[in-house]
């Protein structure tokens, strides 16, 4: 079985305080900003990558990734 790799979110989302993040589907780069997640949504249409979404905030201790 493969290991999965971990994800640093504080590395990965720094300089990103609030509002939603898109990542890479590979975990390793911000794709678009939005204030909610509905203007990340749409910003993520125009872009043909897969997205995942996730709150940017202060701290990160309770994902595990």
């Amino acid at each position: 079985m493969k290991k999965q790799a971990k994800i640093d979110f504080v590395k990965l989302l720094k300089g990103h305080k609030d509002g939603w993040v898109g990542i890479s589907s590979d975990h390793t780069r911000v794709l678009l900003w939005g204030k909610t997640l509905s203007e990340a949504r749409k910003k993520a249409k125009a872009i043909k990558e897969k997205v995942y979404f996730f709150p940017a905030g202060y701290s990160y201790s309770n994902f595990i990734g």
